[in-house]
């Protein structure tokens, strides 16, 4: 009992203190130094916090099967634990629109309890208003972390990045947003506001008027006046219909060969607002258009190996074609479930098809070495294999979520075993 001493000494209470004695003590002691009874004295926080650490130190230490972290309020009520009192005080002041006192009481709760996540979201919303961007996104990462299903981390995510000026990964950051909840309608009038910096038109009416048409339904008149406003004044009706996707293959071929320049020499800025301006089943027949113009690049650059590929059968070189991205469509989807990060079959399939676009014209420019020279060659090749690489890793990391550290682990392995996979049927088809 001699390390509890000067916790019995700051409580004035004995050794064999029973838990009301402790209790009855630890109020008495409090009201002396709470700092909403006491908002002059400056040392009251720090007092009041010595003496809950004390209490629950020795609550813990002598009734830990009656101890579950109480808070022992200084009127007598019961049930809050410390983080949750410290949450509701800062709440309050952030009503009262003290926020440094906000951020300081919420900052508390978290180190009660590093896992509080409202505490999180709303530390981050008051940084949100106090207009700290910066500070915004570091708190949606520490959110995230912690759980990446928090619709809410994302939308702010988004608002952040849009007042540091980058409308594409707010864009993305809304999409998440909505693609976690999709009654989210401050995600989908903000989106369709960031499309517009991007002139966007057409999409951002159609956010615009899907955000007014969930504001009406959940009875929020001042915010659908506020995009009828924003409607009216890109040229149209508050309530227009919405212009039909170009359907077939006609629009689908427009869309995969316009998407592919946003993002093939740029894959940190351009592969993640590529895929998160794509509906989900637009984003996969665009992987797959992807994924089959590499295989196209793949049969062709066989031609140009008539010995190597003498063996094979145009079906075989197609199966040799297609085999990479079923693989890395697997092994995307094997590495999301393994770090248990978010994400879908569209996406799994639209990192694989664009990882393999580069990789294919590097297959296709190797077998023009011999013809053009191989000095020019080696070095588009090593470009284009660099930027496989970077695809990938980037995919895995601003789509799938992976941490870097993960991320840096999954690249390579994904390219080496469907490096592997594809040589050992093209030597089962050769023989």
């Amino acid at each position: 009992m001699a390390d509890l001493q000067p916790y019995f000494q700051l409580l004035q209470v004995s050794a064999d203190v029973t838990p009301a004695e402790l209790k009855a003590a630890f109020r008495r002691q409090a009201r002396e130094c709470h700092p909403d009874l006491h908002p002059d004295n400056p040392n009251a926080e720090a007092e009041f916090r010595r003496l809950s650490e004390a209490y629950d130190i020795i609550s813990e230490a002598l009734y830990p099967s009656s101890q579950d972290d109480e808070f022992i309020s200084i009127d007598g009520s019961e049930g809050l634990t410390t983080a949750q009192a410290l949450y509701a005080r800062a709440t309050q002041k952030a009503a009262e629109r003290d926020y440094a006192g906000a951020i300081k009481d919420y900052t508390s709760a978290i180190e009660y309890d590093p896992e509080y996540l409202d505490a999180y979201l709303r530390r981050c919303q008051v940084r949100f208003v106090q207009g700290n961007d910066e500070g915004v996104l570091a708190e949606c990462t520490e959110i995230l972390n912690l759980d990446d299903t928090i619709a809410q981390a994302y939308y702010y995510q988004g608002r952040a990045h849009l007042q540091l000026g980058s409308a594409p990964a707010a864009i993305a950051s809304y999409s998440q947003a909505i693609a976690l909840d999709e009654n989210y309608a401050q995600a989908w009038l903000h989106r369709g506001r960031a499309r517009l910096e991007l002139k966007e038109n057409q999409l951002a009416r159609e956010d615009l008027t899907h955000a007014a048409e969930l504001f009406e339904a959940q009875g929020e008149l001042d915010e659908v006046h506020r995009v009828q406003v924003i409607l009216q004044e890109i040229g149209r009706s508050p309530f227009p219909k919405p212009k039909v996707r170009a359907s077939g293959s006609q629009g689908l071929a427009r869309d995969i060969f316009t998407t592919i320049p946003q993002f093939f020499w740029n894959p940190s800025g351009g592969l993640l607002p590529t895929f998160a301006r794509l509906p989900p089943q637009r984003a996969i027949e665009v992987g797959l258009g992807y994924a089959s113009l590499s295989t196209l690049g793949l049969v062709l650059a066989a031609n140009l190996f008539p010995v190597t590929f003498s063996a094979v059968t145009l079906w075989e070189r197609i199966m040799l074609g297609i085999l990479p991205f079923l693989s890395l469509v697997f092994l995307n989807q094997l590495a999301r479930s393994l770090t248990r990060t978010r994400g879908s079959w569209a996406s799994d399939i639209f990192i694989s098809g664009a990882t393999l676009l580069p990789l294919s014209l590097l297959v296709f420019l190797s077998g023009l070495m011999v013809q053009f020279g191989t000095a020019g060659v080696f070095i588009a090749s090593f470009y284009l294999g660099c930027d496989a690489v970077l695809m990938l890793y980037f995919g895995c990391t601003q789509i799938h979520n992976l941490s870097e550290q993960s991320a840096t682990l999954a690249v390579p392995t994904l390219l080496l075993v469907t490096s592997g996979l594809t040589y050992g049927a093209f030597t089962i088809f050769a023989s």
